[in-house]
């Protein structure tokens, strides 16, 4: 759960840069959830994230936020997220619950309430009260669904294939994030800044 430093940053780019990164080929695409973008972009972004993690807010509001208005729209970048709440963090497996059912809203649903949750984290992740920042974005009959989802075994099952996932490709901190494209795998550990990463995509998709 880090968002590096700009010494770091520069660092990540020439990892990046590099087709010795844990490239590799015959890239399969993924059928997850895209909340932005579509499958048949020509670049994927998968995230491992975490609500109450300060370096995932910081990443998903100051990187990936500006990079799905910019590339989304257009199709040239599909982004996904996987929940991966830490033990370290009492209510992040809470608040991925209301993220997770959310999502049976829809994605606009979803963007909401997890932009909420970003935004509030500093609230929600010391008085425990998520439900009250994810009202604050939701309808009252949304939120009636919500609270109903949220209680549903469902929901801890889908948590706990992610967090399964996540120990399949050795992921140890938040946020981690892969790129996909040109049929290569890159694998960055920590935050980017945006203008560091869109560059690196601007020469990827020229």
């Amino acid at each position: 759960m880090r968002f590096l430093s700009k010494s770091w940053m520069f660092a990540a780019v020439l990892l990046l840069a590099s087709a010795a990164l844990r490239a590799q080929s015959g890239d399969v695409r993924s059928t997850d959830f895209c909340v932005a973008g579509q499958p048949s972009a020509p670049v994927r972004i998968e995230v491992f994230s975490d609500y109450q993690c300060p370096a995932c807010r910081a990443f998903y509001l100051e990187t990936i936020r500006p990079l799905m208005a910019d590339y989304c729209p257009d199709n040239k970048v599909c982004v996904i997220y996987h929940d991966f709440p830490l033990k370290m963090h009492s209510y992040a497996r809470e608040a991925t619950k209301y993220a997770l059912a959310a999502r049976r809203l829809g994605v606009e649903r979803w963007l909401k309430v997890s932009e909420a949750l970003y935004l509030e984290q500093p609230k929600w992740a010391e008085d425990g009260k998520v439900d009250a920042a994810v009202a604050g974005v939701l309808s009252p009959e949304e939120m009636t669904r919500i609270r109903q989802w949220v209680s549903q075994p469902g929901i801890d099952q889908t948590i706990n294939q992610e967090v399964t996932l996540a120990g399949q490709r050795q992921i140890m901190s938040t946020p981690t994030f892969f790129l996909f494209a040109n049929g290569r795998e890159q694998r960055v550990v920590g935050g980017i800044s945006y203008p560091i990463l869109k560059d690196y995509l601007d020469r990827l998709l020229k």
